[in-house]
């Protein structure tokens, strides 16, 4: 009875909460960015530390001996295709993300680097923007994603315990366990409502372009775009993961590889090619200094704090819900199989993506001297528009490019809303409709407060980054754990 009645009252002042963002946005806001600031400006060191640990982590447990356990009992078999298996991956972790900085990202660092680095739109700018997009959207996000899901999932699926992130420390008395659950539940919250309310500005900024009506984007029509989509989420929602989630994902995996071909087709297709491998090699070139120094205080190591920093910190804040979202739907694969797939075949779709995306953007703008009128974070929602509107059947496929945000925007906060419930009710992993419904509400409600806020934009970062700070410590010692439960029973099956 007592944990019931605190299981609600969690429901209810985070409703309160909610509530609040809708009526006065300017204080959660200004409370939000504050908090963050300081987290980045103390914090750094240990953000990258995190995320260079988890990377490391996931080959070693990739390579290592142990990589033929299961997710499970021996003998289980997994729940989806492999093909279906990789979407829900894909759309759950990054999808819109991906959309929205496909074409922004590269140009942006072409045409502003970082601080003291190379000049403006030049070679070394271009080599040195493919390695940063590389830097922050593959090996260490996907890690970061594994090595939480592969703690979750090895001692929810293998050892018949819940799959929360409480799992790996089974030591704890139960009131800790119940304490990082709602920890990890307010981190997803604040994470899945930083990309739902990017994605909003992207939705935006679609309607404007595509409509030809200037001046409409704004923070009114983004949140009417958010109560959209909360209707279409609320259907995925009540139909779960097979009817919901699942053909969702498949297909808007579907209209990315239309829609990456069509560029690819359409645009410069030679320079394209020669781009994916430039890309690649300034990626290997780069990640190992990348990921283990930090710029010297200034300018530099402000930039990387903005960028690098809070793309990992967005990450980490998203391991409560995406970990356990691909545990979920990966029971029943090896360790070696889990890891490889949940970090190889990504990144070299990433990698494809932003070569394409990316590549195209820089060619018009550098080459062909055609201005997209990107050049940072606040015009960075109109760049795949902008680009698109330079190639043939603009109109489709800047329609495409916006039902693509719109579908992942549904299926990231359907993932989120499904494992928000599982923790709140902390054993069920069907959990109740009305739970996973009440949970998309609160998404809705407190995404639209932060659009609606002053600093929109800017709203929606400061909270993923929030989300992210006790989660930082969780992930380490997550990992730490999980890693002496698998070797403990590697060697035990051995002898």
């Amino acid at each position: 009875m007592v944990f019931h009645l605190r299981r609600y009252a969690l429901h209810a002042i985070i409703g309160l909460l909610a509530a609040l963002s809708i009526f006065s946005p300017g204080a959660v806001t200004a409370a939000m960015q504050a908090a963050a600031g300081w987290f980045l400006l103390h914090f750094d060191w240990l953000t990258l530390g995190v995320s260079s640990l988890a990377v490391i982590a996931c080959f070693v447990a990739a390579i290592g001996p142990w990589g033929s356990m299961r997710l499970g009992t021996e003998g289980s078999k997994p729940e989806f295709s492999t093909l279906s298996w990789m979407s829900m991956l894909f759309a759950a972790g990054m999808g819109a993300g991906l959309v929205f900085w496909g074409a922004a990202e590269p140009l942006i660092f072409t045409v502003s680097p970082p601080p003291g680095t190379a000049l403006p739109e030049t070679e070394a700018a271009i080599s040195q923007a493919y390695a940063l997009t590389m830097f922050h959207w593959a090996f260490q996000a996907w890690a970061i994603y594994t090595v939480a899901a592969l703690a979750v999932g090895y001692m929810a699926f293998r050892l018949g315990k819940p799959p929360l992130p409480s799992v790996v420390f089974g030591f704890l008395p139960r009131w800790a366990k119940i304490l990082i659950d709602m920890v990890a539940l307010m981190a997803v919250i604040f994470g899945v409502i930083a990309s739902i309310g990017q994605g909003g500005l992207q939705l935006g900024a679609g309607v404007e372009i595509i409509s030809g009506v200037e001046g409409i984007d704004g923070p009114v029509l983004q949140s009417v775009l958010i109560l959209i989509l909360g209707g279409v989420f609320l259907l995925s929602a009540w139909g779960g993961l097979k009817r919901g989630i699942e053909p969702l994902s498949g297909f808007n995996m579907i209209l990315v590889l239309v829609l990456a071909i069509f560029v690819f087709v359409a645009g410069p297709t030679r320079e394209l090619i020669g781009t994916m491998g430039e890309m690649a090699a300034a990626y290997v070139g780069e990640i190992v200094p990348l990921s283990f120094t930090l710029r010297p205080e200034g300018a530099a190591r402000d930039w990387t704090r903005d960028w690098s920093l809070t793309y990992f910190l967005w990450w980490i804040a998203w391991t409560p819900f995406v970990s356990v979202f691909i545990a979920r739907v990966s029971r029943g694969r090896t360790i070696r199989q889990f890891v490889l797939g949940a970090m190889l075949v990504p990144c070299i779709v990433t990698l494809l993506w932003f070569a394409i995306m990316g590549g195209t953007a820089i060619s018009l703008q550098l080459e062909q001297g055609v201005d997209l009128g990107v050049s940072d974070f606040s015009t960075a929602a109109m760049a795949t528009y902008m680009m698109l509107e330079q190639l043939p059947l603009t109109l489709i496929t800047q329609i495409v490019a916006f039902t693509l945000v719109f579908i992942f925007l549904v299926t990231s906060a359907d993932s989120g809303a499904y494992v928000m419930a599982m923790f709140s009710s902390r054993t069920d992993l069907s959990p109740p409709r009305w739970e996973r419904i009440f949970w998309g509400v609160v998404l809705i409600a407190l995404t639209i407060g932060a659009l609606l806020s002053a600093q929109g934009q800017m709203a929606t970062r400061a909270f993923a980054v929030v989300g992210s700070i006790p989660l930082c410590f969780l992930l380490a010692a997550q990992t730490i754990a999980a890693g002496n439960t698998i070797w403990r029973d590697w060697r035990a099956r051995s002898e």
